[in-house]
């Protein structure tokens, strides 16, 4: 377990990236992502950065800006999603928020997807994060 740290900047980028590489092998609707959203809130003290790279997978992209975070699940459903952003809002003792998007299901394009994960934290948490609209 390791999951890779990106540059905040690079979000948009690699979730391109990642479609067409589903696209060019011809599995696009066979292997679904999902984007995860969290914030650290009053946490800031601890390294969450080091904990959330030591449970996650190498395939996980971990990109944050502040005291947000978005991770890239490869592979992972709804469902699954939903089980790892579960047992990271209850590591930092949140209230359960669902802040997931998945591909294909809730866009076809990093610029759908962002916009989309943005809404839902906006409603969902009342955060506005530059992280998310400045795409």
């Amino acid at each position: 377990m390791s999951g890779i740290t990106f540059s905040n900047n690079d979000l948009n980028h690699f979730i391109e990236h990642h479609i067409a590489l589903l696209e060019r092998f011809g599995i696009k609707d066979e292997v679904p992502f999902s984007l995860i959203f969290f914030s650290l809130e009053n946490k800031q003290e601890m390294d969450c950065l080091q904990m959330f790279q030591n449970i996650l997978r190498k395939t996980d992209a971990i990109f944050n800006h502040s005291n947000h975070y978005v991770v890239m699940l490869t592979g992972t459903d709804w469902n699954g999603a939903t089980e790892v952003l579960k047992g990271v809002q209850e590591f930092l003792d949140q209230e359960p928020v669902d802040t997931i998007v998945c591909y294909p299901e809730d866009g076809t394009s990093a610029q759908m997807l962002l916009q989309k994960l943005n809404q839902i934290v906006e409603d969902q948490c009342n955060i506005t994060s530059e992280f998310l609209t400045r795409m």
